[in-house]
């Protein structure tokens, strides 16, 4: 059991892992050096046990990728001061990336993981004003303390990998209640439909599906929930657009590994899965 995912926090090391092997790949869609620290011996285990790894992996880095490039031009377009990143697991961003020295990067997630990956990165020096806040997304306490944090400078809310997590209560919570309590105005975030998601099969499937509340939202019904809650869709990127430009080898190696474990699998002309930045309309 220990290389298998037992809890939502343990996506992290496998998310990590995947940025890792992405990052020693000479086709790879991302480059992050931190990422092999992070997800550690287990993350990489659990990581190489995912039946479509390429798939995954190539998942993972064009996710990361394109929020990279639209989180840059949002900070920029907007003249955000904060980012605060829900549910941040192991990201590297603040560290990575080419950020504002005065920008605020506030990062919430279980405190396990918080202290671990601070643990992990104490000798690493972030290029931006980096802060921790430990909360449990589904506690209206812990969300309450978290966006009264924030303030009402101008905010970036940053929600990557974790919707699919959220029971829908806490989904709507965040939605409402970020722009009420806070100076959140613009939120990026990313949406898999279901049949991005039904298309991993075997035991990772199985483990994945088992940390999803019954409620949550996928696909369309999380775009549906925002726009109920005042928000509406600035700019989007579908990963479908965003990875045409990869590697020819990359794509033929994803489609011979999609033939062998899932031969039925024929992606929908309309599939929305993508990155999606949102703006609050009041």
């Amino acid at each position: 059991m220990e290389n298998q995912i037992q809890h939502v926090s343990d996506t992290a090391l496998m998310v990590a892992a995947c940025r890792a092997l992405e990052t020693v790949s000479e086709d790879g869609l991302i480059r992050d050096p931190l990422a092999e620290r992070l997800a550690g011996e287990r993350g990489m285990t659990i990581a190489r046990r995912v039946p479509l790894l390429e798939m995954m992996r190539f998942g993972v880095g064009i996710r990361a990728r394109t929020l990279d490039e639209m989180l840059i031009s949002t900070i920029q377009g907007e003249k955000i001061e904060t980012v605060v990143n829900l549910g941040a697991g192991l990201d590297t961003r603040p560290w990575r990336l080419e950020l504002p020295a005065s920008l605020r990067w506030i990062e919430a997630d279980y405190p396990d993981t918080l202290e671990y990956k601070a643990g992990k990165l104490v000798n690493e020096k972030p290029r931006c004003r980096w802060e921790q806040v430990p909360a449990d997304l589904a506690s209206a306490e812990d969300r309450s303390k978290l966006f009264a944090s924030i303030g009402s400078a101008s905010a970036l809310m940053v929600t990557e990998g974790l919707l699919m997590y959220l029971p829908r209560q806490a989904f709507v919570a965040i939605a409402s209640q970020a722009p009420q309590q806070s100076g959140v105005r613009h939120w990026l975030l990313d949406v898999a439909s279901e049949a991005v998601l039904n298309m991993a099969g075997g035991r990772g499937r199985a483990q994945i599906e088992n940390l999803r509340p019954k409620d949550h939202l996928a696909g369309q019904a999380i775009l549906d929930a925002t726009e109920e809650c005042g928000w509406t869709v600035a700019a989007k990127r579908t990963y479908m657009s965003a990875g045409a430009g990869a590697p020819a080898a990359r794509i033929a190696r994803i489609q011979i590994e999609i033939k062998k474990f899932r031969p039925d699998f024929v992606p929908p002309a309309d599939e929305l899965s993508g990155m999606y930045l949102l703006a609050r309309r009041s």
